[in-house]
């Protein structure tokens, strides 16, 4: 995966859409296609994709009016139908109707510290063959300055937001799959990442802001909040479903999640395969909690989360070329957050590939 970075100018949310459609009008048009195609593949049927879609322009007007402003100013940009724009925006509520759910994607950590910054850690497991390009944003706001990882034509992900102020808040993100996806259309999931980074300043505001979306499928935000002279550090996961949210909080100053609900009420309606390698990759994770807490970087948080086992961890997920594209999936990003400086660490890779020599900063 190409990763390319794009500062958009401190202007309004349409302009600021326009500039981002035109960089990359391109990459946009053929991930549509590549998306498009990939629906079909993996079963997704064919009635459900215009309601989905049309569903989730309603919602997203009327819940995040800023974001859909500047998803209007991406679709003129790149000159594509607002509504082929929304086949990347709601691609994970697209795919919650796909036969199957193996959900191999994502693996994330936090360690908390007293004394020094919180120390993050996700990988992006994806499908290669839809992500040949991905983008590091940089958003300037009325109060703050947003950075966030994304793909192509999408408005967020993963990111860090800094504010005037000097509040700091990152959002890792990580897919998860419930017996209520599928029962409503709501705020696509990306969505609720990007207005969380836009909005909130604290821990607090950013589980206000989830309780009061409607989504229509299920993801797990983990959300950390710097220290500041209001307190300490503080993180901790937010489990969204349509049938509710719940929070999940640190053990031990401690948050690792992968793809399946840790609260025991949604956990009831667990709907991820028994063939997802989640419950594997959450005992890794969990493992690694004394190399986690010891990194003061995000070479050595790579270094911690992969542990003794290095590129054959878990967390480091390799294609498998011969699957179906339902199944062929791979680390392509690893990203670090440093939620005191507004940066993303980043490496188009594994952890086990992320080094002094590789790791990249975007702040």
């Amino acid at each position: 995966m190409k990763v390319a970075e794009l500062r958009l100018p401190a202007t309004d949310p349409v302009s600021r859409g326009v500039a981002y459609g035109s960089a990359f009008a391109e990459p946009i048009r053929e991930t549509i296609t590549l998306y498009r195609d990939a629906y079909e593949v993996m079963g997704v049927p064919a009635g459900v994709i215009a309601p989905v879609v049309e569903g989730s322009i309603d919602a997203v007007r009327a819940w995040a009016p800023s974001v859909a402003a500047e998803l209007d100013g991406v679709a003129h940009g790149a000159d594509v139908p607002l509504a082929d724009l929304y086949l990347l925006t709601s691609r994970t509520e697209i795919l919650a109707h796909a036969p199957t759910a193996k959900a191999l994607e994502c693996s994330t950590i936090v360690a908390l510290h007293d004394d020094r910054r919180p120390m993050t850690m996700q990988t992006w497991d994806w499908h290669g063959e839809l992500a040949p390009t991905g983008v590091l944003l940089e958003v300037p706001l009325e109060d703050r300055v947003v950075r966030t990882f994304t793909e192509t034509g999408m408005v967020g992900k993963i990111g860090v937001a800094r504010t005037a102020s000097g509040r700091g808040l990152g959002v890792h993100f990580n897919i998860l799959h419930h017996v209520s996806d599928r029962t409503a259309v709501g705020v696509p999931v990306h969505v609720v990442a990007r207005r969380i980074l836009d909005e909130a300043s604290t821990l607090d505001e950013a589980i206000a802001l989830a309780r009061d979306a409607v989504v229509g499928a299920s993801t797990v935000l983990t959300v950390v909040e710097a220290s500041s002279a209001a307190g300490p550090a503080r993180a901790a996961c937010i489990e969204l479903a349509p049938a509710q949210i719940a929070v999940v909080e640190p053990t031990d100053a401690y948050l690792a999640h992968t793809n399946h609900f840790l609260d025991a009420g949604l956990a009831e309606g667990e709907a991820t395969s028994d063939t997802s390698t989640t419950g594997p990759r959450l005992e890794h994770a969990l493992a690694q909690r004394d190399g986690a807490m010891a990194a003061t970087d995000a070479v050595s948080m790579a270094a911690g989360m992969c542990g003794a086992a290095g590129a054959d961890a878990p967390v480091c997920v390799r294609v498998r070329p011969a699957a179906d594209l339902a199944e062929r999936w791979e680390t392509l990003l690893t990203a670090s957050l440093d939620v005191e400086a507004g940066a993303i660490d980043w490496f188009a890779g594994p952890p086990s590939g992320l080094d002094a020599a590789t790791v990249r900063r975007f702040g």
